[in-house]
């Protein structure tokens, strides 16, 4: 089942989230920042919002990298300290956006809501939840 919430924009007063510049000078063996990141989140979720609609309303960028399934579209995010890895497989069926937490988070289901809050939409948008797997 296909859902197709509407995420509101973003707040007039976002400024697009910072982010940080990392020199890869050649000679470089190039690798993905997916797969080094991969490692240290766990999927809790899945949202029917798109990516871009995500982004759009908490004003991110979205990189590309790759892993062993293909091309990955990310956006790395912190929201009142909790760590997060919105993300989806770009040759994938599934158009629903994957949630990952830090593995050390505690509480899911809390880190789920303080990301639903920020987005301004709410538990509907949820289309896949671990706890409940």
């Amino acid at each position: 089942m296909i859902l197709n919430l509407d995420v509101p924009g973003p707040e007039a007063d976002w400024m697009d989230a910072p982010t940080t510049a990392c020199a890869n000078p050649n000679p470089a063996l190039q690798t993905s920042m997916w797969w080094y990141v991969s490692g240290l989140f766990r999927e809790v979720a899945a949202l029917a919002p798109s990516l871009e609609a995500m982004a759009g309303r908490l004003k991110l960028t979205i990189e590309r990298g790759w892993e062993d399934l293909g091309g990955v579209d990310v956006a790395m995010i912190q929201i009142r300290g909790v760590h997060f890895a919105l993300h989806r497989l770009q040759d994938s069926a599934m158009t629903d956006t994957i949630v990952s937490v830090l593995r050390e988070t505690e509480d899911d289901q809390a880190a789920l809501d303080v990301l639903l809050s920020a987005l301004g939409i709410g538990r509907d948008a949820v289309t896949y939840d671990a706890s409940s797997a």
